[in-house]
């Protein structure tokens, strides 16, 4: 929660000052130049926010309905081709995964608490080619489909234990455990038109790293699916 209030701080100045096309520096007949930053030129970059839940793939140790990701960053891309855009992006990324309660006695102490839940804060850079499909103007991104690999650093993360009954509340807090995995690495793919996207992306990192990370008591789902809004001004 912390971690998500602090990045929705940061972000309100790009909220409330949106960036917009330099349509009021040139005539819009003469977009297209390599260096005006539009929609539609070689350079372009906005700020977004994205929220993903796991799905239910596999028989997993994670209650998906409540877990989820919640991430927010910039992204910027280079116009090839008409039709193609190279781009990367950085963002800080949020995971939570609420463990289901038939799975508690995996993680010890959990033999004592009732909710488990996981938590990794992060860094993440990612690199992505993509397709314009149409519709795209000075002012709009238009239809467009990424192809791209991600890799993530969390600096901070560990494991929360609550306790809850109608006589007594608990909670404790192992930081950076060691048999959590702060690295991560993946897949995913946009398809988007203008300010809104769906994403779906494939996690190929280990979750845990302890010697047990093998036995599928363990194991959850490595799809996630979720919307993206691009934060730029028409």
């Amino acid at each position: 929660m912390k971690c998500r209030l602090l990045l929705l701080i940061v972000l309100i100045p790009f909220f409330t000052v949106a960036q917009r096309p330099s349509e009021t520096v040139k005539d819009k007949d003469l977009y297209g130049s390599e260096t005006e930053w539009s929609c539609q030129d070689k350079h372009f970059g906005y700020y977004y926010i994205n929220y993903s839940l796991p799905m239910p793939l596999i028989p997993s140790i994670e209650n998906e309905l409540k877990s989820g990701i919640f991430s927010a960053g910039y992204a910027y891309r280079y116009k090839i081709i008409p039709s193609l855009d190279i781009g990367a992006e950085l963002s800080c990324v949020n995971r939570r995964s609420f463990l289901d309660k038939d799975s508690l006695l995996s993680f010890d102490p959990g033999t004592f608490y009732n909710n488990i839940n996981t938590y990794h804060n992060s860094i993440s850079g990612a690199a992505y080619i993509r397709i314009n499909i149409g519709k795209s103007s000075y002012r709009n991104l238009g239809w467009f489909t990424d192809l791209g690999g991600l890799y993530s650093y969390a600096f901070n993360y560990g494991t929360n234990y609550v306790l809850k009954s109608s006589s007594l509340f608990q909670k404790a807090k192992f930081k950076k455990p060691y048999y959590l995995n702060p690295y991560n690495y993946g897949i995913f793919l946009r398809m988007g038109y203008n300010n809104l996207a769906v994403i779906f992306t494939y996690s190929l990192g280990k979750w845990i790293t302890d010697y047990s990370a093998e036995n599928k008591d363990y194991a959850r789902s490595g799809l996630l699916v979720g919307i993206q809004m691009n934060l730029y001004a028409k």
